[in-house]
């Protein structure tokens, strides 16, 4: 039996983003995997160019409704390195406790997109509260 491409993507509904994936078989057996990615490319690098750190913060923000307290910190821990800030310990606790926080709503997000993908729309509903209440404490 001859070798058989399978292309997945870039839209699939199984994806959070457009990726594409290319998968040789060989019979049953997974030969190769072509990976492409950044089918989602917006641009952010070249906007921030024309804009100060603090603009750039509102920008950093909305690359990903989901996880935008992690793209903020990573954008503002580079810009304080390179500037040579040193922040307090404080802050850096503080920091670290939003990270868990987004980390764990992110995850109850996908156990309730997992649930309503194989059916049970109630595990989408459920994580969802408990995200929303995570999100408030953080306000």
């Amino acid at each position: 039996m001859g070798r058989v491409k399978l292309p997945i993507g870039p839209q699939h509904p199984a994806l959070k983003e457009p990726e594409n994936f290319t998968i040789t078989l060989d019979g049953e057996r997974v030969v190769d995997v072509d990976i492409r990615i950044g089918y989602t490319h917006r641009g952010i690098e070249k906007l921030m160019e024309s804009r100060t750190y603090t603009q750039n913060l509102y920008l950093v923000e909305r690359i990903c409704g989901i996880c935008s307290y992690a793209h903020v910190y990573n954008f503002t821990q580079n810009v304080e390195e390179i500037l040579g800030i040193q922040i307090p310990k404080r802050a850096m606790y503080i920091r670290t406790l939003f990270l868990e926080l987004e980390r764990l709503h992110s995850h109850f997000l996908w156990l309730g997109v997992a649930g309503h993908e194989i059916g049970s729309t109630p595990c989408l509903c459920t994580p969802g509260r408990t995200g929303k209440s995570s999100k408030t404490f953080s306000k």
